[in-house]
């Protein structure tokens, strides 16, 4: 453990001033009266360069990414180009739009109670997902979100030559629109130990939380050296709406035309052209893929009862 009093904050520079602006000073304010002094970083060529150092664990008691679920997955593969990515603790202040690994760590219960888990720094070691060599923490899929997720991304980077534009719950809306009115539910094949299955909208957990309380990896555990996998069978809009409100009933693994188990590698392929791959909500590539677990590559700062 390491006995630095200094912890490095790095925001996301997308996620806009203002209230963020005010939550990360919140949250450098609220460590500073416990003795912890902070160095804040909101740009991203700087976060990859101080992520790569090598003794980054040792100057810094640990790291906060305040932002969303997207730039803790960025702060992880930032970590990967200097070596081993649990070199240093990581915490997260909320600040997006999902925010599902604070949710899971506890860090969304407050400035107060993550300030008291960062001095206390109890830690926990959990695996994390890769997609062709890019790390994610919570999940995978190639589907129909995976493609309202290639939207955005094609939306928020449209305008050639300024700043990405910053998403939010809003910025969905139109892309899941277009999607619904014309999508055509290509078929993806994943397979996992010898055994292949082939479906409409294919997802693989580390951590088995979804966006809007879903829980369609609902026995993902992140510490047990495995990914979850779950693939739903058919196609159209209608079996969409269905397998819906299986998820939110929780009882969509028990159907006959979903399949789940787990596995250490799995493989993504499809007919008929390449289908986007979505990880952590950002882009993740296309089809065809390998996803593979690595084992007890990350360490998190947990908060009280977390």
């Amino acid at each position: 453990m390491t006995g630095s009093r200094e912890v490095v904050i790095l925001a996301n520079p997308y996620s806009g001033k203002g209230e963020n602006q005010r939550r990360v000073e919140a949250l450098a304010g609220t460590l500073g009266k416990r003795g912890i002094t902070t160095r804040q970083c909101w740009d991203l060529a700087e976060r990859a360069e101080l992520l790569s150092q090598p003794d980054v664990g040792k100057r810094y008691r640990c790291i906060v990414s305040a932002g969303g679920d997207g730039s803790m997955a960025g702060v992880v593969n930032d970590l990967q180009a200097g070596g081993d990515t649990t070199r240093t603790a990581i915490a997260m202040l909320p600040m997006g739009n999902e925010n599902l690994f604070a949710r899971e760590f506890g860090h969304d219960r407050g400035i107060e109670t993550l300030a008291e888990a960062v001095e206390r720094l109890d830690t926990r070691t959990i695996d994390v997902g890769e997609v062709d060599g890019r790390l994610f923490t919570l999940m995978a899929s190639a589907g129909f979100d995976s493609e309202v997720v290639q939207r955005v991304d094609r939306w928020r980077r449209a305008t050639e030559g300024q700043r990405l534009k910053r998403v939010n719950r809003l910025s969905y809306a139109p892309r899941i629109t277009s999607v619904l009115t014309g999508y055509r539910y290509p078929r993806v094949t994943l397979t996992a130990d010898g055994v292949s299955h082939t479906g409409a909208h294919v997802f693989v957990f580390n951590i088995g939380r979804y966006g809007g309380g879903l829980r369609i990896g609902a026995h993902a555990d992140a510490s047990d050296g495995l990914l979850d996998w779950v693939v739903f069978e058919k196609s159209g809009l209608l079996r969409l709406a269905r397998y819906g409100l299986s998820v939110m009933l929780r009882g969509h693994l028990n159907r006959s035309d979903v399949k789940h188990g787990r596995s250490r590698e799995i493989t993504l392929a499809s007919e008929g052209g390449a289908v986007p791959i979505q990880a952590d909500g950002d882009p993740g590539g296309d089809t065809p893929a390998t996803i593979r677990v690595r084992p007890n590559a990350m360490r998190v700062v947990l908060a009280m009862g977390a």
